[in-house]
């Protein structure tokens, strides 16, 4: 049980944050933590503690302030100039591979014939949607959504909606529920229950076409909202797309050889080779994130299938921030298959985490020139679940572990900081979403991935049984800070996903660091969810409820269908329901963990005074 009088991260070493110190005032950060003390949340400011800080005089910081304006005034008039007299040079963007050597494609060339529609009104199970409203929804999928998994071509919108309609309204469905439009915000509440009538019915008809592959691997990054986590079956649309993929031979695909498999060897309409190709680039990344953040192996991790992608990789052109990260992913599965298959022998999986870190820091200086910070956060979460893995199965107080414990420290602190890096970047004038708009546009595993860091950091310090230095608490403590404010800003409705995960946040940040209690069941052989259970568990036990697994109860057929009549749609979307939900508080990237029985025992709620057995996730 956690102390009654923590010392960190509840209570902090430094009392006032950089700003209060600053201006000499008085500051709350202690008793406000981890949100932002009083003053710097009312005028949204930065809130960190650095004990090294020291106050600037009022007159020395106008001065460097102007001294700044002044240099980006001069830098600017000298770039005017060299761009009236210079050219840049073709070959210093060259990339060094075919794969990275085509840049994300914008809307322009997506959008080939929106004016030709001939319609002027969609309609989808009797609500209707105008014209004007559908070449927004595509256009921000072009430009926000498209570039995460560029798995489509040039999208002509007669032609998908005549001929494509299940990857037509998936993709409607997908930016309503995340970029409303000001013209219409109550357009998913309207589109869901036909939409999931139209999922229903074209799920598991035989044999599937390229785009409803297509349409399941973008429902995978972008899942839709349910009332409870074992509702959530972004594993099973996983796996139904891999395996018909599989079964139309994309993982065969030539994409110099320009030749269509005969129809009667695949069973349906295959499409080009290049749209062949794509879409199994885009079944190998799905499934290999998806699996790295439920713990599970990979889907596509035999020898000739990674093979088939880094050919795939070397002789198509692709853009290369998605080029890069399926590198990494590769880099990914062929480590954890060999992890996964080892004795458990440390000296094995150092030596195996070492040639890891050497092969993902070799990729960057491969493909300096199409990295990006997404790519560098990917290479850190991956490295992330990896150090984990390892971690959890590793002998208390071995010193292999010990250096884990401190790689995994400084990628967890590196994620958020690439994290907040990207949650402060000021938008151009030319945007018409703010920064908040545009997170929540990402890929869910972008926000499991940021989760999963800040719950490392809070647990860091049990982990390391009382190693850590006052340095390393506050640094922790100020990471803990930007993740927390970039959940609670993403926030729109109370209790929506990412309010559960401030509130755990909040919640473990009250517990004062102590070693796991070895006496429990730890989850093995899921990378680092036994951390992950460790820290929902330890704010269940703060809030007084039972670790006991209740007994499932037993479901009908009709009962686990998807669909509005298990997935009540007040449930999900009316901030002012009364219904009590098991899962209202714990953390949403839980759903990661679709189907196992382990969460059942992680029933936490601020809210709702007394247990309530559940039938899962």
């Amino acid at each position: 049980m956690a102390s009654s009088a923590p010392s960190w991260p509840g209570v902090r070493p430094v009392k006032t944050c950089t700003e209060c110190k600053q201006s000499k005032l008085r500051c709350d950060s202690k008793d406000m933590f981890p949100n932002p003390c009083s003053r710097c949340q009312a005028r949204k400011l930065t809130c960190t503690v650095d004990p090294s800080f020291r106050r600037t005089p009022a007159r020395k910081r106008l001065e460097a302030m102007s001294r700044e304006l002044r240099e980006l005034r001069d830098q600017k008039m000298s770039t005017s100039r060299a761009g009236s007299t210079t050219s840049p040079d073709p070959d210093s963007t060259r990339s060094q591979d075919s794969s990275c050597n085509t840049s994300h494609p914008s809307a322009a060339i997506l959008l080939e014939d929106f004016e030709l529609l001939g319609l002027e009104t969609f309609e989808l199970g009797g609500v209707a949607i105008d014209k004007q409203s559908v070449i927004e929804i595509f256009k921000l999928f072009t430009e926000l959504f498209h570039p995460h998994i560029p798995i489509i071509g040039p999208i002509s919108l007669k032609n998908i909606y005549h001929s494509h309609r299940f990857l037509f309204w998936t993709i409607i469905i997908i930016v309503a529920f995340r970029a409303p439009l000001p013209s219409d915000e109550n357009l998913f509440n309207r589109l869901h229950e036909p939409y999931m009538a139209l999922l229903r019915a074209e799920a598991l008809i035989a044999p599937m076409p390229l785009s409803k592959i297509q349409a399941f691997l973008f429902l995978c990054v972008w899942p839709m909202p349910v009332s409870h986590q074992q509702d959530d079956p972004s594993w099973l649309y996983c796996g139904v797309a891999v395996n018909a993929a599989l079964y139309m031979s994309l993982h065969r695909s030539n994409p110099k050889s320009g030749i269509t498999p005969s129809l009667y060897s695949v069973g349906n309409i295959s499409g080009s080779s290049r749209e062949r190709s794509n879409t199994w680039l885009g079944c190998f990344y799905v499934s290999t994130s998806l699996s790295m953040h439920l713990g599970l192996p990979p889907l596509i991790n035999s020898p000739s299938d990674l093979a088939s992608v880094r050919a795939i990789l070397s002789e198509h052109s692709i853009p290369r921030e998605f080029a890069l990260q399926i590198r990494v992913l590769l880099i990914m599965a062929g480590f954890s298959n060999v992890l996964a298959h080892n004795s458990n022998d440390g000296v094995v999986d150092s030596s195996v985490t070492q040639l890891l870190d050497g092969e993902l820091d070799t990729l960057k200086l491969t493909y300096p020139d199409g990295w990006t910070s997404m790519t560098d956060y990917t290479v850190m979460v991956v490295k992330m679940h990896v150090y984990t893995m390892v971690i959890t199965r590793s002998r208390p107080g071995a010193s292999s572990r010990d250096i884990l414990l401190k790689l995994g420290l400084a990628t967890s602190l590196r994620i958020i900081h690439l994290a907040n890096l990207r949650f402060q970047e000021t938008p151009d004038k030319s945007q018409t979403m703010t920064t908040i708009e545009r997170e929540r546009t990402l890929p869910k595993n972008y926000f499991r991935a940021l989760a999963f860091a800040t719950i490392f950091l809070l647990r860091y310090f049990g982990l390391n049984n009382g190693n850590s230095s006052a340095e390393e608490q506050q640094l922790a403590a100020n990471h803990v800070i930007m993740s927390h404010t970039i959940f609670k800003s993403a926030t729109t409705k109370h209790r929506d996903e990412y309010d559960r995960v401030a509130s755990l946040f909040e919640t473990l940040c009250k517990q004062a660091p102590a070693p796991p209690d070895t006496s429990k069941t730890n989850v093995t052989g899921r990378m680092g969810i036994s951390i992950l259970l460790d820290g929902i568990g330890a704010a269940r036990e703060m809030r007084g409820f039972p670790i006991e697994i209740p007994e499932p109860e037993a479901s009908s057929t009709t009962d686990s269908l998807p669909g509005p009549s298990s997935i009540p749609q007040a449930d999900i979307f009316d901030a002012s329901s009364q219904l009590v939900e098991p899962w209202q508080s714990d953390l949403a990237f839980a759903n990661m963990f679709w189907g196992d029985p382990t969460w059942d025992v992680y029933n936490m709620s601020a809210d709702t005074p007394q247990y309530h057995p559940s039938q899962g996730l």
